[in-house]
């Protein structure tokens, strides 16, 4: 589904489909963003190849975080010719508690293989410039991703709309994330792409949504 030029996203909306939002961004080639299960990889793909978009025209793989339901996905390109990215200290939470976590689904350990770290600061690939914003909480790796151009911001599980990452599991902390919130909040965005639940549209709703998060859940944080 394409959401602005250049951005397309693959929402889950049925458990036999997909699993987490699945966002592509098209430059002179394409940066997918948490290709999500690995058993569920074709399903994007095909969807990808129905939205005009050629699958061997992506180039890097960006995981906003380590959890299965996001990066396990990676697996499925582990043998192409296709750069991984993710925070260096995700990388060090996967190789730890994260090879637990995959256990505790009843996955295989994850195929674990970073080419670079995206770490805070600017990212660019192929015409694509990309701001990476570490966004520790619900995992102590995660980032959110800000695409100044499109005015998107890709929030991973960190906010969704009207709603928050649980931080209930290994590497979760409730006042990490409220900073994060704090920290990504004020960014100027058009486009809120979480990592789950639907997109939010609009500055001003996006504004809202922030509001209405710290005001429902920054108490129990």
């Amino acid at each position: 589904m394409r959401i602005t030029e250049g951005v397309y996203a693959y929402l889950w909306t049925n458990m036999m489909e997909n699993n987490c939002n699945t966002f592509v961004l098209e430059g002179e080639s394409l940066i997918l963003v948490d290709p999500g299960l690995k058993k569920y990889v074709p399903d994007i793909i095909d969807s990808m190849k129905d939205d005009g978009l050629n699958p061997e025209d992506i180039s890097l793989i960006i995981n906003t975080h380590s959890h299965p339901d996001h990066m396990d996905g990676n697996g499925y390109f582990i043998n192409e010719d296709i750069k991984i990215t993710m925070h260096e200290e995700e990388e060090k939470f996967l190789l730890r508690e994260g090879k637990e976590f995959f256990r505790m689904f009843g996955l295989e350990e994850p195929v674990c293989r970073v080419d670079f770290y995206s770490n805070d600061g600017e990212l660019s690939l192929n015409g694509i410039s990309l701001q990476i914003i570490h966004s520790p909480g619900h995992s102590p790796g995660s980032i959110c991703i800000y695409w100044p151009e499109k005015e998107v911001l890709i929030s991973g599980d960190v906010v969704f709309s009207g709603s928050i990452g649980r931080t209930d599991f290994p590497g979760g902390s409730g006042s990490t994330l409220k900073q994060s919130i704090e920290k990504i909040s004020p960014v100027k965005a058009k486009y809120l792409l979480p990592g789950h639940n639907e997109i939010v549209e609009g500055t001003e709703e996006i504004q809202r949504n922030f509001e209405f998060i710290k005001q429902s859940f920054f108490s129990f944080l």
